[in-house]
């Protein structure tokens, strides 16, 4: 099975959020109460389809405009039977009230092939929390 099927699916993923088209957004994820979506902020976690489909319409209809989002490095993407999952660090560049503005998240999507369709089952998106634990980076140089 090929990895790139679900490289492209995310990747179709990014273009539905940049044209802000919401039904083809939706379509891409799990309809199963299980769908879980850790969102970049400032909400902690969505839980179940009909959330996550009510976060994308707000979404959708913010003022946030998605104008470039690519995965810039680190991507890896591997399937195990009925399942796979695309992560990598995701650049995204986003205009916000006539402002610019360019982040980076760690991003990870969990599909599962359902009918010969892969869907998303589980989403996170996330920054590295600065200095959680008051040490530092423990990883030695």
């Amino acid at each position: 099975m090929e990895t790139s099927l679900l490289i492209e699916a995310s990747e179709d993923h990014f273009r539905a959020i940049s044209k802000k088209e919401t039904a083809r957004i939706i379509e891409l994820y799990a309809e199963s109460e299980d769908l879980l979506v850790f969102v970049e902020g400032p909400r902690w976690a969505t839980l179940g389809f009909e959330n996550v489909a009510k976060g994308w319409r707000d979404f959708c209809a913010s003022a946030i405009t998605l104008k470039k989002c690519v995965w810039a490095e680190n991507l890896r993407s591997k399937i195990v039977g009925k399942m796979g999952f695309v992560g990598g660090i995701v650049e995204l560049t986003v205009e916000i009230n006539d402002v610019i503005k360019t982040i980076r998240f760690r991003g990870t999507f969990i599909f599962e092939n359902q009918n010969g369709v892969w869907k998303i089952v589980h989403e996170h998106f996330s920054q590295p929390a600065e200095n959680p634990y008051g040490i530092g980076d423990w990883l030695k140089k």
